[in-house]
């Protein structure tokens, strides 16, 4: 076992009995990594396992290489983030990590069936800039955002990011070599000397939102997707902080839209209100004595007081004579 992992003592508290799963059935093979997946119930509830395909069982690397991925994993506790429950060792299948079942489907199945609409392109993204902020805010980098690592729950339609078994942190030595999925992956990584860092994350980001601005021919989206995927990463956004709040500033909600045309609609009833209030007083007219003729103090104090603007009872009203 890699020294790292024994230090970690996450081994230790996340081990759990394995004759408590039933059921077990492979439900997913990966063709170009080391991996498999495997569906199984504990307690009336489905839960699935991560474990090496055959050929690399026992294999010193790719064995450390699962061990890290559940002590990252292990120790993060995030919605939005598919929770790390365990460590089993299962016969016939090796060590395997005790993964949270996610009733959903990926982002890419989403987008291929057509029913990414804007509202839910915008909470989605919204939702992995909180889970990324979580694990930037740690010092771990996912290092393989695509569309197939993001789930969507068919409750709620909420993210939960899954894989990370090539995401990296200060704490492991292991896996520090480029990877990802080539098409998702930030040209300095390929780099000689490269240090995994959270800017290759926002590369990988922005070319997942390149793909949603095509699909759904948003223009902001497609000016926030540019940025991202700038060659030179001093020249990206800093942050994924930065990407969430041009993200938020750009889009309104179904929702908003409503709310914010019930305000104009009020305001404009408001202020119709208060021109036909100026518009219905009518002003009192003076009597026409003629063009040339000039009130004398006694008609202009009997005009007042026949239309009612000032009774007697009233102070005196002063006028010049």
């Amino acid at each position: 076992m890699d020294e790292d992992m024994q230090n970690s003592g996450f081994l230790e508290c996340g081990i759990q009995d394995s004759f408590l799963l039933e059921g077990l059935e492979c439900v997913y093979v990966s063709d170009a990594g080391h991996t498999q997946l495997f569906k199984g119930v504990r307690y009336g509830k489905f839960h699935i396992l991560k474990a090496l395909k055959e050929e690399y069982r026992g294999v010193s690397f790719y064995e450390q290489a699962l061990q890290k991925e559940f002590a990252i994993g292990y120790g993060l506790d995030h919605p939005n983030i598919c929770r790390t429950m365990g460590w089993e060792n299962i016969p016939g299948i090796g060590h395997c990590i005790l993964l949270e079942y996610i009733d959903g489907c990926n982002l890419r199945e989403l987008m291929e069936c057509k029913k990414l609409t804007a509202d839910l392109a915008y909470k989605i993204l919204d939702e992995l800039c909180q889970a990324l902020l979580y694990l930037h805010n740690r010092q771990i980098t996912h290092r393989d955002l695509k569309p197939e690592n993001i789930l969507i729950t068919y409750n709620g339609l909420n993210v939960k990011l899954i894989d990370f078994g090539l995401s990296d942190c200060d704490d492991y030595n292991l896996l520090k070599q480029p990877a990802g999925t080539r098409y998702y992956l930030a040209p300095e990584v390929t780099s000689p000397g490269y240090v995994p860092n959270h800017l290759a994350d926002i590369y990988s980001m922005g070319v997942l939102i390149g793909e949603i601005a095509t699909q759904l021919k948003d223009q902001h989206l497609s000016s926030i997707s540019s940025k991202c995927t700038n060659r030179d990463p001093e020249c990206r956004y800093s942050s994924v902080r930065e990407v969430q709040k041009v993200l938020l500033t750009f889009h309104f909600t179904t929702k908003q839209k409503i709310i914010l045309l019930a305000v104009c609609a009020l305001l404009a009833v408001a202020g119709a209100s208060v021109l036909n209030i100026n518009t219905s007083y009518n002003p009192p007219s003076f009597p026409d004595y003629g063009n040339n003729h000039i009130l004398s103090p006694d008609e202009l104090r009997s005009f007042i007081y026949s239309e009612g603007h000032l009774s007697e009872s009233n102070d005196t009203l002063e006028l010049a004579p």
